[in-house]
């Protein structure tokens, strides 16, 4: 710019000038937009990444998936997969008139389409009792609670060993522990639940199988080898396959930033053994369902963003941060993934070297325990919840492109990301031997459901808490395996399809008279058949 004459010189830093103006006016515009778009919901609306429809997809093309996997592209059959899951969230969570049919938008108000399915209350009843017909009132259920909560369709209803006049059934109406495990305490010091419903679908096979007790699916088994077989759906037809889905609500409280949730109000237990109403707030969503192509189904599973990360938002013209509902990052050296309930105790104490949690374990059946002594930054108990295996770039690159639709339709979906989603690779492929015949790794872990799996591990950290345990013996995770059958350390979490893998189905009675299951495959990749229970009004001298 030296060898300009001055004028010319002085228009150059003019126009140069009027350009940095214009690009800091439009920044600020731009800034300005962004903030509004987290308030009021966005700032026009983008093209949406997916069609979304009412119905859940009943597959993946067939005809997509055989042509990605011909050519080895597993990265772009991922993502159809990814986005595949979205699809079946938003028809699941799409809102429904009075009279049960759809919503013009999933963004108007109505009903989610899941409040007409099947609680797993309802179908696997304390008694053994023949569930009432689809689209009946939970009154019919024979939990014998409150009218006033069983007729609240609106409010989640979520059981424990301990709820009033239903004590002692902790199969039934255990929805306070995670599988496996215990309580997940978020940084309120409040304990998560949780709720299992399935679409009409498995509800009528369940139904025309008599599998909603002990005694139907023993009467089963001896018919049918003792395979479940839960119907698929035909893509063809458009015929919809049996679905499971499973949520994890978190109480709100007035601290939390209730219009980032998907919210409901639920009857929990409260410190006194009553029942009592609380605003709920969706932080975890697991979706199960089996597909043509997926015999050891498709797991799809969702969480909360505010869950694990902290974020940033403007609100009222201030910069507001979001601290992490189940993980304290104020706390570095916590001890993370820790389960305090499950067969244990825990005690708050502290020393001349600091605070501490003391959890007491019993060990097996025998009245001696084990202490471990955990650091504690707080007098409440709170989970402090560490993700194992990182959401992969290619699922974020989805959540992304479907975050920034739901920002601009001002849908509270902008707030939630799908982990990832498990699927089988081919069907047909059994699963690899396990620990009772000639185990071989990496396959009888990484294959361990049969179908070779796209992905070997996959855990929602708001209902698997307890399986982040990241390096650990490979016998956890082989069926009938054990850390000392097969010892050698491997890194782990859990996996959907190899967890739900060995669910069975009731198929005999042992010399002791009591119910036992059939292995790995025969319950069809659903626990819920595990919570049947004996209808003992129709066995002559059971009691």
């Amino acid at each position: 710019m030296k060898h300009l004459l001055p004028n010319k010189r002085y228009a150059l830093l003019k126009k140069t000038a009027f350009t940095f103006l214009s690009i800091a006016l439009l920044a600020l515009v731009f800034m300005a937009c962004e903030q509004k778009g987290d308030q009021d919901g966005g700032y026009g609306e983008i093209p949406s990444p997916v069609v979304f429809t009412p119905n859940i997809p009943v597959d993946v093309d067939p005809a997509v998936q055989q042509r990605l996997k011909s050519q080895k592209e597993i990265y772009q059959l991922n993502e159809v997969f990814n986005k595949y899951s979205w699809q079946a969230f938003v028809a699941i969570q799409w809102p429904r008139d009075g009279e049960g049919n759809p919503m013009p938008n999933f963004t108007d108000d109505g009903s989610a389409t899941w409040l007409g399915w099947k609680e797993a209350f309802q179908v696997y009843q304390a008694d053994g009792q023949k569930p009432a017909p689809w689209g009946s009132p939970r009154t019919a259920s024979g939990l014998g609670l409150p009218d006033h909560v069983l007729s609240d369709n609106d409010s989640r209803v979520i059981l424990s060993s301990n709820t009033p006049t239903h004590p002692d059934n902790f199969n039934i109406a255990d929805e306070v522990d995670q599988a496996f495990a215990g309580k997940l305490f978020d940084q309120n010091g409040n304990v998560v639940v949780y709720e299992v419903l399935m679409n009409e679908v498995e509800f009528d096979y369940i139904m025309e199988k008599s599998l909603y007790n002990i005694n139907g699916q023993i009467n089963y088994s001896k018919q049918n080898d003792s395979l479940a077989n839960f119907p698929k759906g035909n893509y063809e037809k458009d015929s919809l396959g049996a679905v499971e889905i499973k949520f994890a609500w978190k109480i709100l409280e007035d601290s939390d930033f209730k219009e980032r949730y998907f919210t409901d109000k639920g009857w929990i237990i409260g410190p006194d053994s009553t029942l009592v109403q609380k605003d709920l707030g969706m932080i975890g969503m697991h979706i199960s369902q089996k597909t043509p192509t997926g015999k050891q189904w498709v797991w799809s599973t969702f969480e909360h963003v505010d869950n694990l990360e902290q974020n940033v938002i403007e609100k009222d013209g201030k910069t507001l941060l979001i601290p992490p509902t189940l993980r304290d990052p104020n706390c570095d050296i916590c001890p993370a993934n820790v389960d305090v309930t499950h067969n244990s105790r825990y005690y708050y104490e502290e020393d001349e070297h600091g605070p501490y949690w003391l959890v007491r374990t019993q060990v097996g059946n025998t009245k001696d325990s084990t202490d471990v002594k955990y650091y504690a930054s707080s007098n409440v108990m709170k989970t402090q919840a560490m993700r194992m295996m990182p959401i992969p770039v290619r699922v974020k690159n989805v959540n992304k492109m479907m975050q920034d639709y739901f920002r601009s339709v001002g849908s509270v979906w902008q707030y939630y990301e799908l982990i990832d989603t498990q699927y089988p690779l081919d069907q047909n492929i059994p699963p690899a031997p396990n620990l009772s015949s000639n185990y071989v790794l990496p396959e009888s872990v990484t294959n361990k459901p049969g179908g070779d799996p796209n992905i070997p591990l996959l855990t929602n950290m708001t209902m698997e808490t307890f399986f982040q345990k990241g390096n650990q013996a490979a016998g956890n995770l082989i069926e009938n395996g054990s850390a000392t059958g097969e010892p050698r350390t491997i890194y782990g979490t859990e996996s959907c399809m190899g967890c739900h893998s060995s669910a069975g189905i009731y198929s005999y009675i042992d010399p002791n008279g009591k119910p036992q299951t059939s292995g790995q495959l025969s319950g069809d990749f659903s626990w819920l058949l595990q919570k049947a229970q004996w209808n003992k009004d129709s066995i002559p001298g059971q009691n």
